[in-house]
C-alpha cells in the first residue's frame, strides 16, 4: 500500500529497482528501446506508402527516445543517485509515454486520413494543369 501515498512518489529516495520488479521494469525499457532500433531498420528500409513512413518516424523516436531515458533512469536508480533516481521521475516517464502515444494515435487516426484526402484532391486537380508529367 506504500505505491498509494503520494508521499511514497515524492520523495528524493531513488527507487529500488533490485528483485524480480526491477529486473521487470528493466525488460521492458530495453524491449522498448530494441524495438525502435528494429522498426528504424525495417521501417525505413522498406519501399512503403509514405503516410506510414510518416508514422513510423514517429513511433520510432517514441521508442528510442523514451528507452533511452527509461534506461538513464533505472541506472540512476540502480546507482543510487538521489535526485536522478527519484521515484517521481517514474510516473512523469509513463505520463509523458501515455501523452505522446495519444498524439501518435490522433495523428494516424485524424490527420493521416485528411492528408490522404488532400493529396487524392491536389492529384486530381493537377492531372487538368499543363507540366512534366510524372
Amino acid at each position: 500500500m506504500n505505491m498509494l501515498n503520494p508521499l511514497y512518489w515524492f520523495s528524493l529516495q531513488p527507487a529500488n529497482v533490485d528483485g524480480l520488479l526491477g529486473n521487470l521494469l528493466f525488460g521492458f525499457i530495453l524491449m522498448l528501446f530494441l524495438a525502435g532500433v528494429v522498426c528504424r531498420i525495417v521501417i525505413m528500409n522498406k519501399k512503403q506508402d509514405h503516410y506510414v513512413k510518416m508514422i513510423g518516424k514517429r513511433l520510432i523516436t517514441l521508442c528510442l527516445t523514451m528507452g533511452f531515458l527509461g534506461v538513464m533512469m533505472y541506472f540512476f536508480s540502480y546507482e543510487g543517485i538521489q535526485l536522478f533516481g527519484a521515484r517521481f521521475w517514474y510516473p512523469m516517464w509513463v505520463l509523458g509515454f501515455v501523452v505522446w502515444g495519444t498524439f501518435i494515435t490522433r495523428f494516424a487516426l485524424k490527420e493521416i486520413p485528411a492528408l490522404r484526402e488532400k493529396n487524392l484532391r491536389q492529384h486530381a486537380k493537377s492531372k487538368y494543369i499543363p507540366g512534366r508529367k510524372r
